[in-house]
């Protein structure tokens, strides 16, 4: 049976405390991330009962929900309900947060829309190399030098990728970011760094550098456009900003990009790559075990993301070791591993189905539900997983284990293939079996608690429901009628162009089709919501009845142009009273249809929504239009 995302979001909604509670939304592989102007607004216990959803983490002022592979259709609905999403202005959540928050946060937005990118250019690498190892092409043939500049697109112009989402974390212009990035990746820039002759501008030496692969310099170089964008805006005259504003803000950035944070970010992402190499020459080994074993708890801090750049930036510049990658499979297998112990060891039917899929999530990389929807929520599981993941990572190490693209599941075992031949890909899945077997088998030894009380008291519940006949209907002494709200012709809500109304989603009702620009509330009651764009409004009547008018199809697009509310949330009205004007003519030049759907949204509460006029029909504002019984 196909989910209703839909209805999932407005429970999503109702229980982070409605979306007035919500400042901001945005999403990584698997975690809705919920910013809320007061947490103790928040059922959590609701939450956790939504299909989907595996468990709730706070990270600061952060509150995460793990979806799993369920995140985007979760996100995608609640944007569609309105939550306001990571391209909205975040200054009351940002506001309170330390400044370590901020920066993980930030190289969380850089980095992980950039993952399928970089997964599709990493899976290309591997196809490459096996076509190579089973000598179907050869390196000198332009088959493998077509697949090879195939491979290196993502990461030859990561600075771009970056620039691109760097620019809605800062709130830069993105036109002006990707600007900032082609400064460090021009051609003609390339070509001078290449030549024997000194860069200067205006007598400031330019340090020669390449910037392709880089991750660093352009990240920091969009943070600071964001400051030179606010202060030139606050300096050009308003009438000459269109054309001032962008030329001043290159002018400015494009210097202090080649001349003093290129060469910084450079600096910070060779010292990175000489930690790396440091830690992996002084612990050898056991740096790979340790950072496996902690893996799980970097990633309930959300610091996992931090460790992304540097990872990349590692293999960019030269790094086979591939310490951070290596030590992910590890801890992601080791995962995967108690998953499925617990999955086979548990009595439990929900916890048997929970963990399996979370096992099989783990395998790909995506830990969130097995962590916190299995492992930790048993306690004793966690500590097995990051033992084994521990064990795994000594034998990685010992083994000299390299990673040649960026991987973190099961799908790294292609990735072990590289210059070290056949033995590094050998023992890489010796590493994989090691962690995956020692996590299942420690997690048998181990144990764990399989009834947990709130399951049970779910059980009782739900057999409790079984015996007790409930009946939902609203006992009715009166029918209640609700007048047309705006004059038009009358149309089946089956003959809405849009399966949410068409399918009543949202409720039973009808549409009109409306001659006149004009909304009039259609009973006695409240406005209990008219959208900031105005096309929509929630009226509830004084007897109950909650109301949904919706004023076109897809107008929400046009963000309140054309629109103009004569009430405001929370107004007492009388039937008839002028709710919205809107020019008709306009929004249909615009291209939108009209149609206005009005439905009553609790419908559940009582039987029906029964039209009054016949389809096709010409009515009038304040006519009757439905009956509720």
């Amino acid at each position: 049976m196909k989910k209703d995302y839909a209805e999932i979001a407005d429970t999503l909604i109702a229980a982070l405390g409605g979306k007035e509670n919500i400042t901001r939304l945005f999403h990584c592989m698997t975690r809705l991330r919920f910013y809320v102007k007061d947490r103790t607004k928040i059922n959590e216990k609701e939450i956790l009962k939504v299909s989907g959803i595996s468990g709730v983490n706070w990270h600061e002022d952060q509150f995460q929900v793990i979806a799993g592979n369920e995140v985007n259709e979760m996100y995608k609905a609640l944007e569609n309900k309105g939550v306001p999403t990571d391209d909205a202005p975040a200054a009351e959540s940002q506001s309170s947060k330390s400044v370590v928050s901020k920066i993980i946060d930030s190289i969380t937005g850089c980095m992980t829309p950039m993952i399928p990118a970089l997964t599709a250019a990493g899976m290309i690498k591997v196809v490459l190399s096996l076509l190579t190892t089973f000598h179907l092409v050869t390196d000198t043939s332009s088959t493998y030098q077509v697949i090879s500049m195939i491979g290196d697109v993502t990461f030859y112009f990561m600075p771009f990728l970056i620039a691109a989402n760097a620019a809605k974390v800062f709130r830069v212009n993105q036109s002006l970011a990707l600007f900032i990035a082609g400064v460090y990746l021009s051609p003609a820039f390339v070509s001078m760094v290449a030549s024997d002759a000194a860069i200067t501008l205006f007598g400031l030496p330019i340090t020669k550098a390449t910037y392709s692969y880089s991750v660093i310099p352009v990240i920091l170089m969009v943070w600071i456009t964001h400051y030179i964008e606010l202060l030139v805006d606050r300096i050009t005259p308003k009438m000459v900003k269109l054309i001032l504003n962008p030329t001043l803000v290159i002018l400015i950035s494009a210097p202090i990009a080649l001349i003093v944070v290129g060469p910084l970010g450079t600096i910070i992402g060779n010292g990175l790559a000489v930690a790396i190499n440091f830690l992996s020459a002084k612990l050898g080994f056991i740096i790979v075990g340790i950072l496996a074993a902690t893996f799980p708890f970097i990633v309930m801090t959300g610091m996992h993301h931090a460790l992304t750049p540097i990872g990349l930036n590692a293999i960019a510049t030269g790094g086979t070791d591939s310490l951070i990658f290596v030590s992910q499979v590890c801890a992601n297998i080791a995962q995967s591993g108690s998953s499925f112990a617990v999955a086979v060891k548990s009595k439990n039917e929900n916890m048997k189905q929970l963990a399996s899929a979370a096992g099989v999530s783990a395998l790909m990389g995506i830990t969130e539900p097995a962590l916190y929807g299995v492992t930790l929520k048993l306690k004793r599981p966690v500590v097995a997983a990051a033992i084994a993941a521990g064990i795994g990572g000594i034998v990685g190490g010992l083994l000299h284990v390299s990673l040649y693209i960026a991987q973190n599941c099961i799908m790294a075992i292609p990735a072990f293939i590289g210059e070290k031949g056949m033995s590094n890909l050998l023992y890489g899945i010796i590493m994989i079996v090691v962690s995956f077997v020692a996590s299942f088998v420690l997690t048998f030894i181990f144990g764990f608690e399989d009834a947990e009380p709130e399951q049970e008291e779910k059980k009782t519940e739900s057999k409790e429901a079984e015996k007790t006949p409930q009946n939902n209907t609203k006992p009715l002494v009166e029918k209640i009628e609700l007048c047309a709200p705006v004059s038009g012709t009358v149309k089946a809500l089956s003959d809405v162009p849009d399966k949410t109304f068409a399918e009543k989603v949202l409720g039973d009702g009808a549409a009109i089709i409306p001659e006149e620009g004009k909304v009039y509330a259609p009973a006695d009651g409240t406005v209990a919501n008219i959208m900031d764009s105005k096309h929509g409004i929630m009226f509830v009547t004084d007897s109950g009845a909650e109301v949904l008018i919706h004023i076109g199809l897809d107008t929400v697009n046009l963000k309140g142009k054309y629109f103009k509310s004569y009430v405001s949330d929370g107004d007492k009205v009388k039937k008839g009273t002028l709710l919205v004007e809107f020019d008709l003519e306009a929004i249909k030049g615009e291209g939108y249809n009209l149609i206005t759907p009005m439905v009553v949204t609790n419908i559940s509460d009582y039987i029906k929504a029964v039209c009054m006029e016949k389809e096709n029909t010409a009515i009038n504002a304040g006519d009757k239009f439905l009956t509720v019984v």
